[in-house]
Order: structure tokens, then sequence, then C-alpha cells
């Protein structure tokens, strides 16, 4: 009775019968962490509604309050979990495609939307974003970002002149205040610029690694050191042929950068780039990313589950993201997940204790993914939130529903010889070790077939309940040369370690 396991993630590139143990062939609304195949939890929406469909959302912490600032295509907000202030100013233009970049330096809030002026915020709820200091008015770049006491502006626009390969960065900024200067021609101060003109990709995001800030471009990237003296910085080009696909595509995570790029996802931690979708998930992630919403992508790190989230709008959708890619880098595994039309997302500290509440769960009692007077987020823990198309703030990893909506999560392997492709099998039975949320309905599924080509033929879908008398074998039948497994659920939380294959052999035709 052979066994396989399922928790190496999805190799989705590879042929199915050339997989080892431990890969699935395909996937959704599944992550795998610990050894184990496991259902997403859900996602709920927290905060304040939004009056509009956020674009940019940022955890932005100060002495007494931790914000969640979040930006309309016209106003900006900050929510501190339960009073929601507009703290817009000057109201905003640009459009949804016009991508938002933020950081902090010396404890004082920066944005940016490409098509305005950047603004700053204090965090004093009295007083409203303003333009930000000794910044020409004509000025507009595409991403803004803090490095030690620097701000950087990258791909520069001076009035009617474009810099695409252009890195400007301000005057030293005193500690709680902003740089007083980005005149790079005072030699009173040590603002500058550079120009990346080596390779002729545009520059488009940058993040701080170590100590050093990479700056990268559509096809390459660029170290920046600070080195002091006349110079303020050093740059060169870091190895690869590699870029970024749009702004905020790059998280940091225990080994380094892993960078969203234009035909790739990369780790590096300054030298040679490593491929992590390499012969798994590369040519399918790929196929499926939109050609005309390409650079909505954006990527968040879910430290909590040791992830890293690249979320993109499939082909044909209208613009927001509605997939995510899932990497857990602790056992480098891979699943998907089904995303709520998102536009952006950040991770910090959340506090919901006084609307995480027994009658405030919408969930059935199968659904229900928390113990009884169990609160499952502290006001210390650190969580994703995500803005939406819905015009609604999600708490990921919520819950048992998409919002109020059951979802389904399956796997599947397909084209299983064990180890001999002309053989004739007969599955008599399988037995899961599944564990769960008691009453949880699990469905199991196996087929066959006697060319990879020809496509599985599925048997009926039989009922295993979680935690019930009814564990343990599962009478599933198929024949074939090549068999297949798939276990999917529509509610409820559940894990898969592994399946035992009760097979009989029935000759070679």
């Amino acid at each position: 009775m052979p066994t396989l396991t399922f928790g190496q993630g999805l190799a989705i590139d590879e042929e199915s019968q050339e997989l080892g143990d431990g890969f699935c062939s395909n996937g959704l609304n599944v992550r795998f962490v610990d050894g184990y195949a496991q259902r997403f939890a859900g996602h709920a929406a927290v905060l304040n509604t939004p009056s509009a469909a956020a674009y940019h959302v940022a955890s932005y912490i100060t002495s007494t309050k931790n914000y969640w600032i979040h930006s309309t295509l016209t106003a900006t907000y900050a929510d501190d979990g339960t009073t929601k202030t507009d703290i817009t100013g000057t109201a905003l233009s640009g459009a949804a495609g016009d991508r938002f970049t933020s950081c902090v330096i010396g404890g004082v809030y920066v944005q940016n939307n490409q098509v305005q002026v950047p603004m700053s915020w204090g965090g004093d709820t009295g007083t409203d974003l303003a333009a930000l200091t000794a910044w020409d008015s004509t000025w507009r770049c595409k991403a803004i970002r803090s490095f030690k006491v620097y701000l950087i502006a990258l791909n520069v626009t001076k009035g009617s002149s474009a810099y695409p390969s252009m890195v400007k960065w301000s005057s030293e900024a005193d500690p709680g205040s902003l740089p007083t200067s980005w005149d790079e021609a005072d030699a009173t101060n040590n603002a500058g610029e550079n120009d990346l003109s080596e390779t002729s990709d545009k520059v488009v995001d940058g993040m701080a690694l170590g100590d050093v800030f990479v700056v990268y471009k559509e096809r390459s990237a660029y170290g920046m050191q600070l080195t002091g003296g006349t110079e303020v910085f050093r740059f060169f080009r870091l190895p690869g042929e590699y870029g970024m696909l749009s702004q905020n595509c790059v998280a940091q995570f225990p080994g380094g950068h892993v960078v969203f790029g234009t035909s790739d996802i990369v780790v590096h931690n300054g030298g040679e780039p490593t491929s992590i979708l390499k012969a798994r998930m590369r040519r399918w992630l790929y196929s499926r990313i939109d050609s005309t919403y390409f650079a909505r992508s954006f990527v968040v790190p879910n430290y909590a589950k040791s992830e890293v989230w690249f979320c993109y709008p499939v082909a044909g959708s209208v613009g927001a993201c509605t997939e995510a890619l899932v990497w857990n880098y602790v056992d480098n595994a891979f699943g998907v997940r089904t995303l709520p039309n998102a536009t952006a997302a950040t991770f910090g500290p959340i506090d919901i204790s006084s609307t995480n509440t027994w009658n405030g769960n919408s969930d059935a009692w199968n659904d229900a993914t928390t113990a009884w007077d169990e609160l499952d987020i502290s006001k210390a823990d650190k969580r994703v939130i995500m803005s939406s198309t819905d015009a609604k703030m999600y708490l990921m990893d919520q819950g048992g529903k998409f919002d109020t909506s059951a979802f389904r999560a399956r796997i599947e392997r397909t084209d299983l010889t064990f180890g001999d492709q002309s053989q004739v099998k007969w599955l008599r039975s399988v037995t899961p070790r599944i564990a769960g949320s008691t009453g949880a309905m699990v469905y199991i599924q196996v087929g066959g077939s006697f060319t990879p080509e020809q496509g599985v033929m599925w048997g009926t879908p039989v009922l295993h309940t979680v935690g019930s008398t009814q564990t343990g074998k599962v009478d599933a039948t198929a024949t074939g040369k090549f068999l297949a497994f798939r276990v999917y659920s529509d509610s409820g939380s559940w894990r898969l370690k592994s399946v035992d294959f009760d097979i009989a052999p029935m000759g070679k035709y």
C-alpha cells in the first residue's frame, strides 16, 4: 500500500507523471506549511468602511497610536481602529494605474501617487497632509522611499523633462523632521542625484537591503551605498539580468529580497539572483497575469505565516488583483489563493478585539476556525490588511469565509504511476490523514486514465467528515495506468498530511 505526502506545494509547470512525492499538480486556496496541505483561512472586513475604493494602504505607528492609512483616488484617511479621519488637504488626482508608494522617515509619514507632489503627515489628526518640504512644485517621481536619514526619489520628472533612470536623494533629515533641501547644486548640503543610464530600462522602485539601498529598474538592479564625502553615495550594478514588474513588487524576507520581476521571481542578498519558480510555477504564473493590467501587481509579506504573497490581476480581470501566488519561504512551497479584487496590501499591527466576538462571528458552527471564547488575534499581533475595489478593508487569514461567501479549497495530484507507467492499476480505496475542525466536510475524489493526454476520468466524490465515525479508509475506486487523487471542501478548516493508496495490479493492457 503506497503512501504519498502532499506538503511540498504546487509544481504546475512540471509534467504530472514526473513529479516527486509531496508535490501537487494543481490546487487553489490551499497553503503548504510544515509538511501539510492546509485550507486557507478566509478574510473579513475590518476598520471603518472606506468612502470609496482605496488604492493604497500603509501601517503608520506613532508614539500614541497605530494608524492604518488608506488613500482613494481623491482622498487620504487615517484610521486608528475606532475613528477614521480625513487628512487629505489638497484633493488627490490620478488614476488607478498611478501606483502609490509610501515610507516613514524620522517618524513622519510620506506618500506619493506619481502625478502630484509627494505629501507628508506627522500623525496629528488635527492637521492634513502637506506638500513635501523643499520639494519643487514642478517635480514628480514614480516612487519615494526612505533610507537611513535620506529620502530617495526614483524615476524623476522635472517640469516637462523626464529622467526615467534618475535617482535623486535629499539632504540629511534630523530626527523627527523632514529633509530641508533637495537641491543637488547647493554645496552647503549633501542632496544629490545620479542617472543610472548604463542600462536603458526605467527605474521602477527600491528597498533597503542591510547597509545598501537597492534600486530596481525594469530589467536590472543597482546598489546604492552611503560613503560620505562629496559623492555621498556610490552606485554599482548588481549581478544578474532581472528587474521589477511594478512599484511595490519587492519584499524583505530572512534570505534578503524577493523580487516580482517581468519574467521571473528571484531572491538575492546582493549577489547572484536565484529563481524560486524554475521548473515549478514560472510558466503557469506568467500565463495568468493580465497583459494590460500587469503593472497593478504588488507583493506583500505575511511574516506571521512565513509567507510572501505575489498578487496579480488574472487575464481578463478588470484591473484589480484577483489571485496571489503564496510562497512559504521556510518550506519553499507554493500555494495559490483567490483575492477579493485587491488593490494594495501591507503588514502591520491591528487590534480587532472589540469586534472579534462570538455574536459577531458570521461563520456557521462547522465553519468556525476558532475555539470557544478565543480571540485569534491579540493587540500585539501583526497581520495583512488588504484594500479592495469592493470599498472595504480586509483582514486576511480571518474566519472561514471570503467576507460573507463560502469558498472552495482544493488540491489534486494527477498521473500517478507508482513506478510503472505500463501497469494497469485498480485503486480500491484511499486512506487520507486529515485533521481539522470537527464536522468539516471534505470531499475525496479519485480517477484514472490510460495516457496523460487522455485526461482524468474522475469518479463520484465521497464525503469525508472530519471528527465523525466516518474516518480512515474511503471507498473510492478508479482504474488506469495513471491514477489521480483530489480533495476539496467549501467550508471548515482542515489539513492533509498524506494518503495511503490501496492498489491491485491488473496487467499491462
